[in-house]
């Protein structure tokens, strides 16, 4: 009887420790296990190398929504060589607001493109990205758009 009240203790623990999300992947991609050695909390896939993943953040220092646009922007900016190519306000099925940044950049004289929403509770940050060749964007744009409305909070 002990046993089983610590194994079911350590099972509620280790249910505990999981995302405070669930993350919507659009067909046609594949989930990746075991992704958060490489910085993502969840990571998914399509056969020809588009690449969606979710972060999860303290959101730490406390900052609204405009602070962590704008912090991003430079980021990617400063690092990379990413231009912004635009912004637009975004919600979640449930509602949520977000804000969706949009990035492109030349890699071996092809353009890429780089999509970061954003959504910000008192306590987290939820990086959505997404990433890939202009074409490989552009073809996928519809399950893209799909999967990051329907990323939902716990």
């Amino acid at each position: 009887m002990k046993r089983t009240i610590l194994l079911v203790v350590a099972a509620l623990l280790l249910a505990a420790c999981g995302h405070s999300f669930n993350a919507a992947t659009p067909k046609g991609f594949v989930e990746l296990e075991d992704q958060e050695d490489q910085g993502y909390d969840y990571r998914a896939t399509t056969a020809d190398g588009l690449v969606i993943a979710v972060r999860e953040i303290d959101n730490d220092p406390e900052g609204p929504i405009e602070f962590w646009s704008r912090a991003i922007e430079n980021s990617m900016r400063q690092r990379g060589g990413y231009a912004l190519l635009g912004q637009s306000d975004v919600k979640n099925v449930d509602g949520l607001a977000g804000k969706q940044l949009r990035f492109g950049h030349d890699e071996a004289s092809k353009p890429h493109l780089y999509y970061v929403t954003l959504y910000v509770t008192p306590k987290r940050l939820y990086l959505l990205e997404a990433g890939g060749t202009k074409q490989q964007m552009e073809s996928h744009a519809a399950q893209l758009d799909w999967s990051f409305k329907n990323f939902r909070l716990k």
